[in-house]
């Protein structure tokens, strides 16, 4: 379950069952972890979406998608990643790392987008509404499978080295994108450091939510944290921007810039959404899913697509390279093993058969 993290934007290949709109990739996490720990005839519920929030959560994952039984019959545990999409990551990326307007406010400015999820991560409401979530899964889970049921509450890492030099003056302002784009920003000390914070402090708060809900479910609820994981591996541990960086764990823009541009200006919405035509009505989550149902079932624009959610700058910052998946999964695994060392899996749960939803 949750956002374009479970999702897996660009990891691997699009899944498209059901609808492609969610942009569920099949080297996100969950599906690793699922080759990992799954013995058939087990299963995976894979119902992450990504652009979902708090509520969209609730609304779509838990208590909606009637035709995709999303909870199985008896699941044993679920695998959730929230926070990121409620204090406004998008227009973060957007305005200060790829100086391109916000389709909801075109007037905001880089520092509008610190402020507002400076504010919004350090609200009580944060906690609050990520504990509303956990309690809301954990109650569908126990009533499906019983007190054996757990969650896993995926955090963030950081996404720059905050000490090298090297950064001050490089922009990741794109080159493909045909219609208006700010002034370039670029990544100084201070603003990786910034922005790092807020991604410090989201994990914070999903810390804390987690450690509240457990003070009445002890044992039931677990913070995920892999962040050290990515030591050297952030932007700015080398030379950027480096697209074919493989130490890099997060993707960066390159490949195909001429046709990305091309995609996108073929589609009037985002025209309209870039140049203030629609008001400011679009969502960002709405955005990507308008990208995906472009790209509809022609394979052609499904490996457009695939590049898209690679490298367009809305997404791939938020989504990471493929070896982030991994460092994600075995992560995630650390909670299933007795001992450090220990070469077995064992499950959470009595089972062999194990059952999750992501």
């Amino acid at each position: 379950m949750g956002d374009s993290y479970a999702a897996g934007v660009g990891a691997g290949n699009q899944i498209r069952y059901f609808d492609g709109t969610c942009l569920r990739f099949d080297e996100a996490y969950p599906a690793l972890l699922n080759d990992r720990l799954q013995p058939p005839p087990s299963k995976i519920n894979f119902v992450a979406c990504s652009g979902d929030n708090f509520p969209t959560i609730i609304q779509r994952q838990l208590n909606y998608y009637p035709l995709r039984r999303p909870w199985g019959d008896r699941p044993e545990f679920v695998t959730l990643s929230m926070g990121g999409n409620d204090i406004g990551f998008l227009e973060l990326v957007e305005l200060c790392i790829y100086s391109i307007p916000n389709i909801k406010d075109l007037s905001m400015e880089c520092g509008d987008a610190i402020a507002r999820s400076q504010r919004l991560v350090n609200s009580p409401n944060f906690v609050n509404d990520a504990i509303n979530v956990i309690i809301a899964t954990l109650h569908q889970g126990t009533s499906k499978r019983g007190r054996s049921f757990k969650i896993y509450l995926t955090g963030y890492a950081q996404f720059f080295n905050e000490r090298t030099m090297q950064c001050n003056s490089v922009s990741f302002r794109p080159n493909y994108f045909k219609i208006m784009l700010k002034a370039k920003q670029y990544l100084t000390i201070d603003k990786r450091r910034t922005l790092n914070k807020i991604a410090r402090d989201l994990n914070a708060g999903l810390r804390e939510a987690v450690m509240r809900v457990n003070l009445g479910a002890p044992g039931r609820v677990f913070f995920i944290d892999y962040d050290r994981q990515f030591e050297g591996h952030r932007f700015c541990d080398r030379v950027e921007p480096n697209p074919d960086d493989a130490e890099t764990w997060f993707f960066t823009y390159g490949a195909n810039e001429a046709a990305i541009g091309d995609f996108l200006s073929s589609i009037p919405q985002v025209q309209d959404a870039f140049s203030g035509r629609s008001n400011g009505t679009m969502s960002d989550g709405a955005l990507l899913r308008l990208l995906a149902e472009a790209a509809g079932d022609d394979p052609v624009k499904m490996d457009l697509i695939g590049d898209l959610t690679r490298n367009f700058p809305i997404v791939k910052y938020l989504n990471t390279a493929r070896l982030h998946w991994r460092a994600y999964k075995n992560t995630i695994l650390t909670p299933f093993h007795p001992f450090p060392q220990s070469p077995r899996i064992h499950s959470p749960c009595a089972s062999s058969n194990i059952n999750f939803l992501s």
